[in-house]
């Protein structure tokens, strides 16, 4: 199976929580699970798009500048984030990922939520809106490989307290593992969830600390000093970048601040270990490996292997995290030497392999880097449990996606939109809309033009499967008698993608002015067939999915999608049997197969 597919597959898993294929086993293997827990990992904290921009030089306060060329002014858009990378990293392990995030409606938004897809992550707790701005970060690169960075946290900065407590501490409370940091999250929303983790019982809450204590207080302007002692005292699981937990040491103990420079990284996390009461601290050492305290056990995991070419380390301490998070739901917290020796050998090699890749991102191959680091040593295993990787002819798939590129660009569009569409149709108006057809004492009118008018063509034959007397009418012979047809009892389900189709749009005034009870399926909830109707089921996919300017082919797939959607709920309400399906359905294969 292609990779984008594996990951479109792993995606639809999550989103419906049921635990079948590679969930039932994630769900028979882990050691973190309760009977009232979802076992999965749900992370609050960074994601953005880093926008990189080439100068001749960064210009000096108060004077001109000018970009590497006068025609270009970003060189690339590449998604990551602390929280982001960690969450990808351990969905490329087959962990099941959740993101916390709030993110606009906005090119920047769109560019994450589908990356998420494609590395796995869910994104059905992601809240997505027009009034949020996606954070975004502004990488200025000179022509010598220097570089300044500003920030825009956008819409991350929002998530304090109430937001979190609002949109986020529910998913907190039913998952197994919640990851946050200390980056861009107000420390009141890092401790509102903190908090919902441990008033759950049962949730392994991991901190990382990506800045130093001062700056999250000064410069980033998260909280007090307090509330980053307050953070790192609740979590379960600590992760300080080492300089963070110098720093974090000399809060904690000032009188350890001459000793902390000749202080070596094992005893660096067994004393930050005993100052937070934390289950364990784990520490990465660049290239010597990490430092991993719990209270009865303190050692040193070093890397198993060198790296002969670092391309960029930047994301290295996230894919570390990746892993550790990853052994956690798997072995569960680890116990014995031995069990800590296991989890930073894969936390190690995780981080490695991310040194393979530009980004904080796993990439193209990181699969098998990462299997090929794994090999040989006590954490070999876990290269199993690369599900969203390569399968033994994805070689060939992916010669095949060469050779018909616009094919599978069709394909991972489609499981783009279906993704989209997800997180976008609104439950209470999928309800409505369920609850109005069910209720129908009259007829069910399905009409559409062009490919809608297909769509709403194949929905009345299905209506009418399951015992609902459904027809379809063209749009355009409303007007030419088949008014005539209408009675008050009746619904009318109008499909157009745009919203816009005039002969639906009449059509819906039409009716409405007899009394039909009306329902649109369309992209546009600001458009006339939705605000015409009295129930507007809309949905949304990526703007630029649809080749030559907008040919229909993920509008299709999504329109079918409501469909069988709404198909599937009305049997579900109706407690529909084979049998009951048969008395509408005798002939042919189907109707064979139900006897």
């Amino acid at each position: 199976m292609a990779p984008f597919l594996r990951r479109a597959v792993n995606q639809a898993v999550l989103q419906h929580r049921r635990p079948c294929g590679i969930l039932y086993r994630l769900l028979t293997t882990t050691n973190i699970s309760s009977s009232s827990k979802f076992p999965r990992v749900v992370g609050c904290g960074s994601n953005v798009v880093d926008q990189f921009m080439r100068l001749r030089a960064i210009p000096k306060l108060g004077e001109k500048g000018y970009f590497s060329s006068p025609t270009t002014i970003y060189e690339a858009s590449i998604v990551g984030g602390v929280t982001l990378n960690h969450l990808s990293w351990a969905a490329l392990l087959g962990v099941p990922t959740s993101g916390l995030f709030l993110q606009g409606k906005d090119p920047s938004g769109e560019l994450i939520r589908a990356e998420m897809l494609r590395q796995g992550v869910s994104i059905e707790f992601v809240q997505a809106s027009s009034e949020y701005t996606t954070a975004e970060s502004y990488v200025l690169l000179q022509d010598d490989g220097e570089r300044s960075i500003l920030m825009a946290t956008g819409s991350t900065s929002q998530i304090d307290a109430s937001a979190a407590r609002k949109f986020f501490a529910s998913p907190v409370a039913q998952s197994s593992i919640f990851t946050t940091e200390i980056s861009q999250v107000p420390l009141s929303g890092v401790m509102e969830l903190l908090g919902a983790a441990r008033d759950a019982g049962g949730v392994v809450s991991v901190l990382d600390v990506d800045i130093s204590p001062s700056v999250a207080v000064d410069e980033a302007r998260l909280g007090s000093m307090d509330d980053v002692i307050s953070c790192v005292k609740q979590a379960t699981v600590l992760k300080p970048a080492m300089h963070a937990a110098v720093e974090l040491m000399q809060v904690l103990d000032p009188t350890l601040t001459s000793t902390l420079p000749s202080m070596s990284a094992a005893d660096l996390a067994a004393r930050l270990r005993d100052a937070t009461e934390c289950e364990l601290v784990a520490l990465t050492d660049g290239g010597s490996g990490c430092a991993l305290a719990t209270e009865s056990h303190s050692l040193v995991v070093p890397v198993r292997t060198t790296i002969a070419k670092v391309t960029d380390a930047t994301g290295a301490g996230d894919a570390f995290l990746g892993g550790l998070v990853a052994s956690l739901f798997y072995d569960g917290m680890p116990t014995t030497p031995a069990a800590l020796h296991r989890m930073g050998a894969l936390a190690n090699a995780t981080g490695a392999a991310c040194c393979h890749t530009l980004g904080g991102l796993p990439a193209n191959g990181s699969q098998a880097t990462l299997a090929q680091l794994l090999d040989g040593g006590e954490a070999a295993d876990f290269a199993d449990k690369l599900l969203v990787g390569a399968d033994s002819d994805d070689d060939d798939v992916a010669a095949d996606e060469t050779l018909c590129s616009g094919f599978y660009t069709s394909l991972g569009n489609d499981a783009d939109a279906l993704v989209e569409l997800a997180s976008s149709v609104a439950p209470t108006a999928v309800d409505k809309c369920v609850s109005l057809i069910d209720n129908c004492s009259g007829k069910v009118l399905v009409t559409g033009l062009g490919k809608s008018g297909v769509v709403a063509r194949r929905m009345a034959v299905s209506l009418a499967s399951i015992g609902i007397a459904a027809h379809y009418v063209h749009a355009a012979e409303w007007t030419h008698g088949d008014l005539g047809t209408a009675r008050r009892d009746d619904v009318i389900i109008a499909l157009s993608h745009s919203g816009s189709t005039t002969e639906c749009v009449t059509a819906l005034e039409m009716l409405k002015e007899r009394g039909v009870w009306s329902i649109s399926i369309t992209s546009n909830d600001e458009s006339s067939l939705a605000k015409n109707s009295d129930v507007s089921v809309a949905y949304n996919i990526p703007s630029d999915a649809e080749p030559v300017g907008g040919a229909p082919t993920c509008s299709i797939v999504a329109q079918e999608a409501i469909v069988n959607g709404v198909m599937c709920e009305l049997i579900h309400r109706r407690d529909l049997t084979e049998a009951d399906f048969k008395r509408n359905h005798p002939g042919g294969a189907l109707g064979a197969k139900s006897i």
